[in-house]
């Protein structure tokens, strides 16, 4: 159980900034520019792979601490935009082996940070994981998902010696987490679960907001993490600190658009807006599940998977709480567009407006905190469009 004073308005400011940051932060800067590849799509990616290899390892009969994992992915996407940005482990590395620097500086730094930023109790919470056999899964899966990257990125590289470079230092990294089970099968490039993960990957190129006047691009695979991060707080606030259920929760969120890999992104206002048809949408999304993901992988996997799949039956009684955290999660979306400064008052109306409507009618359900981040992105958002109002 946790102390009750970790969720206040002024953590979850702090973690939203944590998105926005990671939204911000670009990937491959030294090749590409493109911002489809940014943190906060990898941080959703990271925590797939995590996921699977835990699964993996718990099959082979290891411990796993699964309550660890959402606070490592925080930790890990605190330390990622206020620590390590965009620079390279071998760098760092060699820098640090310069100055005689242990590596042991950058945790206590990232503690230091997120107790500036938040307190010491919730820094404290966050470095829960860090040491930890969990902690190792986690860092062996951000180097698979940037195996994953590095694949996806390799006709604009040609095959050129940087690639190739590349290509041997994550697999020489990778040795380091050789003894995790499921490591070198994921990272088997002809293996089928890496051709999964490269599909899953492709969700980076869905844009959440296409038709409208967004300056941040936010992609289906970066808002799989705010979701789960969200979704982790609103568990954690709802259920009185249970770190079993929020955790559940957590990943609950960063599986629950996987499907739109095989549908593509259909908007709410038009699953509304047809009769039934938000009904055939979610069990086309079953099928093709069943068809693309589920039948790919070893039945054990597929059963954990499942586990933590907003369209299972046994998940039903967290749809509510969920899909108020998939809206807390546009909540953030469009704040983050009027902070770079679109002017479109589609951000607001429906935008975050639509949300308020529906959480003021009872349809949704907040608890009293995460109400307050929400009452936070209105109040931001009707100011901004105040100041523009012809």
């Amino acid at each position: 159980m946790i102390k009750k004073k970790l969720l206040n308005l002024e953590n979850l400011k702090a973690v939203n900034e944590v998105f926005r940051r990671l939204n911000n932060l670009h990937r491959w800067t030294s090749v590409i520019t493109d911002d489809k590849y940014n943190e906060l799509a990898k941080q959703a990616l990271n925590c797939i792979v995590a996921y699977m290899l835990a699964s993996v390892s718990e099959q082979n009969g290891n411990s796993i601490h699964w309550e660890r994992f959402p606070k490592i992915a925080i930790y890990r996407a605190f330390q990622k935009v206020y620590v390590y940005f965009d620079t390279g482990e071998h760098i760092i590395n060699e820098i640090c082996k310069i100055g005689n620097i242990n590596k042991d500086a950058f945790n206590k730094a990232t503690t230091d940070i997120i107790e500036e930023l938040t307190s010491e109790d919730f820094s404290e919470f966050l470095s829960d994981g860090v040491g930890t056999y969990e902690m190792q899964i986690y860092r062996a899966a951000t180097k698979i998902a940037t195996l994953v990257e590095l694949e996806e990125i390799a006709p604009v590289m040609n095959n050129t010696k940087e690639y190739r470079i590349k290509h041997d230092e994550i697999f020489h990294s990778l040795e380091r987490f050789s003894d995790i089970p499921g490591v070198t099968e994921f990272s088997d490039l002809d293996g089928e679960i890496f051709k999964l993960l490269l599909k899953i990957s492709k969700l980076r190129n869905q844009n959440r907001w296409a038709v409208q006047s967004y300056l941040v691009n936010c992609s289906v695979l970066g808002h799989l993490f705010d979701t789960g991060v969200l979704a982790y707080f609103i568990g954690l606030e709802q259920f009185e600190g249970d770190e079993k259920v929020a955790t559940k929760m957590f990943f609950m969120g960063i599986f629950h658009d996987l499907a739109e890999v095989w549908t593509s992104d259909v908007p709410s206002p038009i699953k509304d807006r047809i009769p039934g048809f938000r009904a055939a949408t979610e069990t086309y999304e079953a099928l093709v599940l069943e068809r693309f993901l589920y039948s790919r992988v070893p039945e054990f996997l597929a059963k954990k998977i499942r586990s933590v799949m907003f369209e299972e039956e046994s998940n039903s009684s967290y749809h509510g709480l969920m899909k108020s955290a998939d809206y807390l999660s546009a909540d953030s979306e469009c704040w983050r567009q009027y902070l770079a400064g679109s002017r479109d008052p589609y951000f607001y109306n429906p935008g975050i407006t639509g949300y308020d409507e529906k959480l003021n009618s009872g349809k949704f359900f907040l608890p009293a905190v995460c109400r307050q981040l929400h009452d936070y992105f209105l109040k931001y958002a009707e100011h901004v469009v105040a100041q523009f109002e012809i």
